[in-house]
């Protein structure tokens, strides 16, 4: 009974704790936890959870305008470089290793 009690409120922490917890895991674990409930949603779309699985570099080169057309969110990027390469100007090629499949 405790521990029904108890999973209970885990839904009830900060959407910030529940994001870093999350960005722990995989991509695939983060899609799943969104599936648990609409706090686990919120907290896995973010930012916080999707740029722990791109490289530390990447967002300072998005941030920078090095990626053109770069997506609106951290998990849209992650999903686009799962799909297709990108060339930075740099001569830098990116890309996300495609066998982490992410679900819409």
């Amino acid at each position: 009974m405790e521990a029904a009690a108890a999973a209970r409120e885990v839904p009830r922490l900060p959407e910030e704790l529940l994001a870093t917890i999350i960005s722990l895991t995989s991509p695939q674990d983060a899609c799943r936890a969104a599936a648990v409930s609409r706090a686990f949603l919120a907290a896995a779309d973010s930012d916080t959870v999707w740029s722990g699985f791109l490289s530390r570099d990447l967002p300072q080169l998005v941030a920078e305008g090095e990626l053109p057309r770069a997506p609106p969110s951290r998990k849209a990027l992650f999903r686009r470089l799962s799909v297709t390469p990108a060339l930075l100007p740099c001569k830098l090629v990116v890309r996300i290793d495609n066998r982490l499949p992410v679900p819409s």
